[in-house]
């Protein structure tokens, strides 16, 4: 086999790259038909390469392009990841040609201080997901989709309706409730926690209309709460899906019905409004969101895998 031949990536392996997302985003919409079809594969790398302080390597074999890795510095709550975006790396052929894709640019990125690494990862594609994996890297956050249904409302002894500006100090409480439960074991959240006040001075100051916001009552109580945001598209989130962007049951009442019937809900909700694709996000280490949302018929479509080099 002809020798790999790597480098810096620059402007000029652009268009060959984009070819090669191209590819690989193909394959991802035979395994996952509800992804979006990618008309214009140059300007989602573009988006890529032209952020503040990116860089990565370029791979190509006698010739032929056969990868690219790009990652830039994005701040996380406060630690800096080095992260390669959706459309951040793509491989064809031999998914090994990643690690060497990796072993090239990484350099970079730690002699410019930046030890902690994320890359979001299509995970149909195993054999790749396998090569990063034999990197370090481990699963950190799934990426997941589903279609939206005339739901059958799971009762779960709540009423159910939609949030006022006058619920917002409610769903800040709910929402601080669920980063504190990011702290302790298995997560071990390093993202400052914030206040009341700071998470609630959020809620009031949103005015694009993006956000639909609704909220479970039990005993004339709100116990838990569901965000659905009207999310840009890009390679995951197809123009006429919305996001469940947040959901938090209070502490007490988890595990009780109240996360199932907001829910159901709220499928139904974007179902008759409109929108036949719902998307969400969990992070690995919540047990609770990690087998609750699959359950929910959630499908993945992207791992974020991280590495922190000591």
């Amino acid at each position: 086999m002809p020798e790999l031949q790597i480098q810096p990536f620059s402007d000029e392996h652009l268009d060959a790259a984009a070819e090669l997302l191209a590819q690989r985003h193909r394959r991802h919409r035979q395994a996952e038909p509800l992804l979006p079809e990618l008309s214009d594969p140059l300007a989602q790398i573009e988006s890529e390469w032209r952020s503040e302080d990116a860089s990565g390597a370029f791979a190509s074999r006698a010739g032929k392009p056969v990868g690219y890795v790009v990652a830039a510095p994005v701040s996380m709550h406060g630690p800096v990841w080095m992260r390669v975006g959706i459309a951040g790396h793509a491989v064809e052929g031999d998914t090994e040609t990643v690690r060497d894709l990796y072993a090239s640019a990484a350099q970079r990125w730690v002699d410019d201080g930046h030890t902690r690494h994320a890359a979001f990862v299509p995970s149909f594609d195993t054999e790749l997901v396998d090569a990063w994996f034999r990197l370090s890297f481990g699963a950190s956050a799934a990426l997941a989709m589903r279609e939206t249904g005339p739901e059958e409302i799971f009762d779960g002894g709540v009423t159910i309706r939609p949030g006022t500006r006058d619920d917002f100090s409610e769903g800040a409480r709910l929402e601080l409730a669920m980063s504190e439960a990011m702290l302790p074991s298995p997560s071990f959240s390093d993202v400052p926690l914030q206040s009341h006040e700071e998470v609630l001075a959020e809620w009031m100051t949103d005015g694009s209309g993006a956000y639909e916001f609704f909220v479970a009552e039990r005993d004339e109580r709100i116990v838990g709460h569901i965000v659905l945001y009207r999310r840009p598209p890009d390679l995951r989130v197809p123009a006429e899906a919305i996001d469940l962007a947040q959901g938090s049951t209070e502490p007490d009442s988890r595990g009780t019905g109240v996360g199932r019937a907001l829910t159901s809900y709220v499928i139904r909700w974007a179902h008759e409004h409109g929108y036949p694709i719902m998307t969400t996000d969990w992070r690995m280490t919540n047990l609770y969101a990690s087998r609750f949302w699959p359950r929910r018929g959630f499908r993945r479509t992207f791992l974020r895998l991280y590495r922190a080099i000591p």
